[in-house]
């Protein structure tokens, strides 16, 4: 009997320190091959053959009903699905389809936020998902290290928010602090067993050359709607202020976005209806002590004629006021660099070329702080900003006790 219990005694312990070890060193994620999805059933579509099922995206980005958020489900409708979400349509066979792309993009200084770019060589998409996506999939734009994605494409959504497509979750909608209602045509996956399950990874793999478009001053009207969600170096572009006083006293012309009037750099208020603005000399806006974040956005041009936001050569570099380097002084008007970022749009339909009707904005996600690649003298002093910065800047009109604070971030 005590050899017994000395035995039982033994096996326990083993088996405890096996599931401790179990918990301390996971077991490693599954590498999944192109064989793996055939495997499975799986037949292999691009990226961009999967927006091309979407169709023309100008137009489609109203939000303002259902009927208009356009929407398109891989896979059949649920019982009330068509009817609740008119918009919507159904490609019954993609739930048998499975796309793959590198990793563009990462959310680690949270500059992007619950959202995964991929990239297969015809177009990129983005990946409404969760949080710190950067934990289990990887991307070094230090060493250009990346690694495959596989999306299982069954019973996800495929939709347009501002003229951006995205793949998530089903349609959603909320309300703002200002009480106007949202429609949203898909969500974010949220749940990250089911992230695990539809967004798979797969082998290492590096960004060679062709991965990353590179936009000059000789090739930037090159850019277009195939390249919205791509990874793009701008080399030597310059900083433009309009609407706002720059660094010798000057206050350049504002920009037009559409029929208003936009200064740049600013933060932005979006909820009441006409976006409202405060010059702000820092990459975006963060108030600790009373947890205002907002978004900043700082302009740069090939075009320096240019009198609308919709006009090719114009960029507004936005950043988040939950990024790391939010709060960190920008460059002055005129300051030549590069920056490496996502290239997206906000928009209802394509440009007009600039004119009253046009409120298009090309907007650049970077990833990492590096990735604003000024030179550091070209930086604005702190005692500059204070002496500069219009009181009113510092106090925002937001709610910060009510709503859906995403909508103001």
């Amino acid at each position: 009997m005590k050899n017994l219990k000395i035995i039982l005694i033994a096996l326990i312990g083993v088996l405890a320190a096996g599931c401790y070890n179990d918990f301390d060193t996971p077991k490693p994620r599954k590498i999944y091959t192109d064989e793996d999805m055939t495997a499975m059933g799986l037949k292999h579509i691009t990226i961009k053959e999967v927006k091309d099922k979407f169709g023309p995206i100008s137009g489609t980005g109203e939000n303002d009903e259902w009927a208009d958020t356009k929407t398109l489900k891989f896979g059949a409708p649920s019982s009330d699905e068509a009817a609740k979400f008119p918009g919507t349509s159904f490609w019954e066979d993609g739930a048998n389809y499975y796309i793959k792309g590198k990793v563009i993009s990462t959310d680690e200084e949270g500059n992007i936020y619950k959202s995964l770019y991929i990239w297969d060589g015809t177009a990129a998409i983005e990946l409404k998902l969760h949080s710190e996506l950067f934990i289990t999939y990887k991307l070094n734009l230090k060493t250009m290290e990346s690694m495959w994605v596989y999306v299982r494409l069954e019973n996800l959504y495929l939709g347009n928010y501002r003229m951006m497509l995205s793949i998530g979750d089903a349609p959603s909608d909320g309300v703002n602090v200002a009480g106007t209602h949202k429609y949203y045509a898909n969500s974010n996956i949220e749940n990250p067993d089911r992230v695990a399950k539809c967004v798979l990874t797969g082998e290492p793999c590096k960004l060679e050359a062709g991965d990353i478009k590179v936009v000059n001053s000789d090739n930037y009207t090159s850019l277009g709607e195939a390249d919205f969600g791509r990874l793009v170096k701008f080399e030597k572009v310059k900083i433009r202020y309009s609407g706002v006083k720059n660094q010798d006293g000057v206050t350049p012309p504002a920009l037009k976005n559409g029929s208003n009037e936009n200064p740049y750099p600013s933060w932005i208020v979006t909820d009441w209806g006409t976006p409202q603005f405060g010059a702000w000399y820092y990459w975006a806006y963060h108030d600790v002590s009373t947890n205002v974040s907002l978004y900043g956005s700082v302009l740069m041009v090939f075009n320096e004629t240019a009198e609308y936001t919709s006009a090719k050569g114009v960029y507004s570099i936005r950043t988040s006021g939950y990024s790391r380097f939010s709060n960190n002084p920008i460059p002055k008007d005129g300051t030549v660099g590069n920056v490496l970022g996502i290239y997206g749009i906000y928009s209802k339909q394509s440009n007009y070329a600039g004119d009253a009707r046009d409120y298009a904005q090309y907007q650049i996600s970077v990833c990492r702080y590096a990735d604003l690649d000024f030179p550091k003298e070209s930086l604005l002093d702190e005692e500059w900003i204070k002496a500069n910065t219009p009181a009113s800047s510092y106090d925002p009109p937001v709610k910060n006790s009510t709503g859906d604070l995403g909508d103001y971030d």
